[in-house]
């Protein structure tokens, strides 16, 4: 008797959330972007949203909450209600990075969030002023780093950036003495590196590419070289070993329905496979991805696992 009443409770389980499902959404959905508009990953959600809306008869509307490296538009995200109607986008600095150089985290990267799937994934690189760092390629890079007293100067795009740590991680590869400069930013980063105020940048590609000819991009943080261009090497041509992707991902929050989570996954991957998206976030230097949402919770993991160790090697303080 006993057996057959939980068969039948497990039935009506399985009813409800087929149930819940097929009636999610009902209602509008708010896609929170903790970045400004016309960023790349904005452009990117705004892309999304608009195929989201035919693929689930429903209007996304991309709210942009900067500030914090991101933190102030993820922490909303954290504290919204489970129900699938405030979705978000984080990436590496926002789940792994930042949170890692918190003494209190504003939450935690693995608890507070549903993962969903991997939006895009981004080439790191690092470039150069040829006016100011006559270098061509990171061997030269080091060697110079190591002969300069005091070593070289590095823009990022601020404080706690994987950006930051792709540096200090150089460092202790290298024994070469490398300065962090933290930014606001890519942009005002790059703008610095153009006007000669910095020699070198570690940023992502696209913020770079438009600059080409005017600055020297010497290494790449994926794995293989790329194909538009084939003369950059990666660093673990130098450093073996040392592969390092950026990534953006959407999530919702802790505690979002398991039939609500699978349909959302199935309408994002959808999204970031159209033709149009692909081609659109391409032409961004970004890589569309879109796989389950297990290789997003991986790769928060994994991502704290690596620079765990780098941060309390460098002994980075804590804000």
């Amino acid at each position: 008797m006993k057996f057959k009443t939980a068969l039948l409770l497990l039935a009506l389980a399985s009813c409800a959330g087929t149930g819940l499902a097929q009636e999610y959404p009902s209602q509008p959905i708010r896609l929170v972007v903790p970045f400004p508009p016309g960023a790349s990953t904005d452009v990117v959600s705004r892309l999304v949203a608009d195929e989201l809306r035919q693929i689930l008869g429903q209007t996304v509307t991309v709210e942009n909450r900067a500030g914090g490296t991101g933190t102030i538009g993820v922490g909303l995200l954290s504290r919204a209600q489970a129900d699938g109607y405030t979705l978000g986008l984080g990436n590496e600095a926002t789940h792994v990075t930042v949170p890692l150089l918190k003494k209190k985290p504003p939450y935690d990267s693995v608890k507070d969030f549903t993962p969903i799937t991997i939006a895009i994934r981004t080439t790191m690189a690092i470039a150069v002023n040829p006016s100011v760092l006559p270098v061509k390629n990171l061997a030269e890079l080091i060697q110079a780093a190591k002969a300069k007293s005091g070593g070289i100067s590095f823009g990022t795009p601020g404080q706690g950036s994987p950006q930051q740590l792709i540096g200090e991680l150089l460092k202790q590869r290298t024994g070469a003495s490398f300065v962090h400069v933290p930014y606001t930013g890519s942009a005002p980063a790059t703008n610095d590196l153009l006007a000669g105020h910095i020699p070198m940048v570690i940023t992502t590609l696209p913020a770079l590419m438009p600059h080409l000819g005017k600055i020297t991009i010497i290494a790449i943080g994926d794995a293989e070289r790329l194909s538009y261009l084939p003369q950059v090497q990666t660093i673990s041509e130098t450093l073996p070993d040392f592969n390092v992707t950026g990534w953006s991902g959407y999530f919702g929050p802790a505690g979002l329905p398991a039939p609500i989570s699978a349909k959302l996954n199935a309408a994002f991957v959808a999204a970031l496979k159209k033709p149009a998206v692909i081609e659109a976030i391409r032409k961004q230097s970004l890589e569309p991805a879109g796989t389950p949402a297990e290789d997003l919770r991986l790769l928060v993991r994994s991502g704290i696992e690596r620079w765990t160790p780098v941060i309390d090697k460098a002994q980075l303080p804590k804000d």
